[in-house]
């Protein structure tokens, strides 16, 4: 082995039978007479690829494709299998077919331009399709589409809106995307000819693993994986990784060298980080007290092709499609499209703001049209408010999942700022402007500033019980070792979670923080089964190690050392969740914030000014709150970049607060994106009287949305602008 070699193994050495976790960036690690590759893909969206033909490939170099996996060429998941490289049926345009591998990357670009990639335009159930209809069966069906009715009334949901004093009907579009700048996809990889050696960003590490054996026909003993740095947890990355390391680790079993894979930012956008808008319809009903007496939703998305996760994503949007209210009727329809498009990825934790967005618009319509405070109407129908009420079966909502204190939390948030009074001058001049039209858009020295407030609320659920991908137990592990530190066996976590974790462990055993160590290395027959994303979950994480520290302080005296204890949280034993009516608690924990911005119209820029933003926040125990606020700060100011394409919006006034509670810890992190989209479009509509009904916006909306309405109504001097 050369130096080089054998300064980098050194670095990454890692033990038979075991995972390591690396404080490194995967594209950063290379190796001496390290091959290249890039990933071949399909011109086509549909059809069947017939051959891959280059007539001259220089030595060295080599184009690798499913004829060529050692073993399977399908990767297993519990939504499904998936196919490594495509086998010649094809799923979407830019589908993986093949691998080509080399020592320089521009010569790899250039073989790859010059490949001749023959193809038919019909596909499988093209040809197949003659002999299902003798057969009488139905081709795969092109949407996914989930129900759900609730009230003594559903089924005849028209008659109550026909009778109600109060009625809105909106579309709302969803297309946020927030800008990730993390290291794109890929892995590096090694056989020496026995163990099979993996450097990526994996979190599904059982997954990997499972994979990798199958698909190279090598013993699970020999195969090391070393966990590099991650950040993603978008659904595509959850799995796609182990799709990606299969393709690199077939082509370095094959060559027997050192390869090395990097998505570029193009494909990581086109692939991995792919979002889709999701549309919605919403009609309501209230009485004249503002009471919900019904709503109606059809929520329509296009999942794109092979999506493992349609199913859970879909009933998320039912889940929080009446966002945190109650109503005496609910017809919900949701249908996921299929196409011949990448599949959709989507943080699943975030999928939740996409209702949300919808929902809380929806509730400000409302309180515009009956006039009716926006904080009242909210918390008349607050589920907080109706839970109680009635028998376990007859409660009108159908998923009980109760934020504690939510009605405390909007009362926090009114008595410890000026929305009230600011909402009320605001729609004053809102509707001053409208009755006078778009004249008073002109800026002159006389005219009011144009500003809105917008207000929303949002929960964020934990750990969902009808997640198929979390089908195994939640475990944790705490040693107590012979030289009296405490080892805590888990995925990795972030540095603030690791910073509560030691101090939390310290004070239940009266032992220095020093002595409490986070170990991230697992053997093969004790690694995670879950993906990263789920043991990240910091309200059941938390509640196992206390009971693991609890175990171990009454421990008998003379335990034999090193002494373990291991706790779980077993599906059997979570609170009973049906996914076919939604009904019961479909979360471990929930948390929930409030939160109102308040901008100001440039009339000179048709731009916006974020004046204020001011939220409130639910979380239970706070265990550091410069870690929360920093959280909840950081998750601001991504959702600022998102908020206008192409642009990144700023705000100096933030106000960040808790609710002080004793209740165990939730998550918090999300909560940012359940409301503060919500707010800023209210807050906008108000602003220029006008109705904005997506997000993001672009720079010139605001411009064109005045234009119009000047120009409709036949207002004079808008060049003047």
């Amino acid at each position: 082995m050369s130096t080089d070699k054998q300064t980098v193994a050194k670095k990454y050495s890692s033990l038979k039978n075991r995972i390591s976790v690396k404080n490194d960036f995967f594209s950063d690690i290379a190796f001496k007479n390290m091959l290249y590759a890039i990933t071949v893909r399909s011109p086509i969206d549909r059809g069947i690829i017939t051959s891959i033909f280059q007539e001259t490939i220089p030595d060295g170099y080599y184009l690798f494709t499913a004829r060529d996996v050692p073993g399977s060429n399908m990767l297993a998941t519990p939504q499904g299998k998936i196919s490594i490289f495509s086998e010649g049926n094809v799923s979407y345009k830019g589908e993986p077919i093949g691998i080509l591998v080399g020592p320089d990357e521009r010569t790899l670009i250039q073989i790859q331009q010059t490949l001749q990639i023959n193809y038919d335009t019909n596909t499988i159930e093209d040809y197949l399709e003659p002999l299902n209809d003798e057969k009488g069966e139905l081709s795969s069906p092109s949407s996914t589409q989930k129900k759900l009715k609730k009230g003594n009334n559903a089924d005849h949901i028209e008659d109550v809106f026909s009778a109600a004093e109060y009625v809105t009907e909106h579309e709302w579009t969803y297309n946020l995307n927030t800008p990730y700048y993390r290291e794109p996809q890929g892995a590096v990889a090694h056989f020496d000819g026995e163990q099979l050696t993996v450097y990526t960003p994996t979190q599904w590490i059982s997954n990997l693993r499972n994979a990798l054996c199958k698909t190279t026909l090598i013993d699970t003993d020999n195969i090391i994986i070393n966990k590099t740095k991650s950040y993603d947890h978008t659904t595509n990355s959850i799995w796609y990784n182990s799709i990606i390391s299969c393709q690199v680790a077939v082509a370095a079993y094959l060559t027997k060298s050192y390869v090395k894979l990097v998505y570029s930012r193009q494909e990581q956008e086109m692939f991995i980080d792919c979002m889709m808008p999701v549309h919605f319809n919403y009609k309501t009903a209230a009485d004249k007290d503002g009471h919900l007496l019904a709503i109606k939703a059809d929520i329509e998305l296009d999942t794109g092709s092979n999506n493992l996760f349609a199913n859970e994503i879909i009933d998320r949007l039912v889940i929080a499609a009446c966002g945190c209210y109650s109503a005496s009727n609910i017809d919900i329809t949701a249908n996921a499209k299929h196409s011949r498009k990448p599949p959709l990825s989507i943080d699943l934790q975030l999928l939740d703001s996409a209702a949300f967005f919808a929902t809380e618009n929806q509730i400000n319509a409302i309180s515009a049209v009956s006039g009716i405070d926006p904080i009242e109407i909210r918390k008349k129908n607050m589920i907080e408010n109706h839970g109680d009420e009635s028998s376990e079966s007859e409660k009108l909502y159908p998923a009980f999942f109760f934020a504690p204190k939510s009605l405390e939390t909007i009362d926090a948030l009114t008595n410890s700022s000026s929305f009230n009074r600011k909402y009320a001058s605001y729609k004053l001049n809102s509707l001053a402007r409208i009755r006078n039209g778009a004249k008073e858009f002109i800026a002159s020295p006389n005219s009011a500033p144009l500003r809105g407030i917008g207000l929303a609320c949002g929960f964020e659920g934990s750990f969902y019980y009808g997640s198929e991908l979390y089908g195994s137990e939640q475990t944790l592990d705490v040693t107590l070792e012979e030289n009296g530190t405490l080892t805590i066996h888990c995925s990795p976590i972030s540095k603030p979670i690791q910073e509560i974790w030691t101090h939390l462990a310290s004070d239940i055993l009266g032992i220095p923080v020093s002595s409490v160590k986070i170990n991230s290395n697992f053997e093969t027959d004790n690694e995670p089964l879950l993906p990263e994303s789920a043991h990240a979950n910091i309200s059941i994480l938390i509640g196992l190690l206390k009971k693991c520290c609890e175990s171990i302080k009454r421990r008998k005296p003379g335990s034999e050392i090193p002494y373990t204890v291991k706790k779980k949280l077993s599906l059997q034993e979570k609170k009973d969740w049906n996914t076919e009516n939604y009904t019961g608690e479909p979360f471990h924990r929930s948390s929930f914030a409030v939160a109102f911005v308040e901008v100001e119209f440039d009339p000179c820029t048709f731009r916006e000014i974020i004046r204020e933003i001011n939220i409130v926040i639910n979380g239970g125990k706070i265990l550091n709150s410069v870690a929360a606020e920093n959280s909840v700060r950081l998750g601001i100011e991504k959702v600022l970049r998102s908020l206008v394409e192409d642009d990144m919006l700023e705000c100096d006034n933030i106000n960040i607060s808790f609710v002080a509670s004793d209740e165990e810890p939730t998550e918090i992190g999300k909560l940012v994106y359940q409301v503060l989209p919500a707010a800023y479009i209210g807050a906008i509509s108000q602003a220029i009287g006008k109705e904005i009904n997506r997000i993001p916006i672009k720079t010139d909306t605001l411009y064109k949305i005045i234009k119009t309405e000047s120009e409709e109504n036949n207002h004079a001097g808008f060049a003047t602008y």
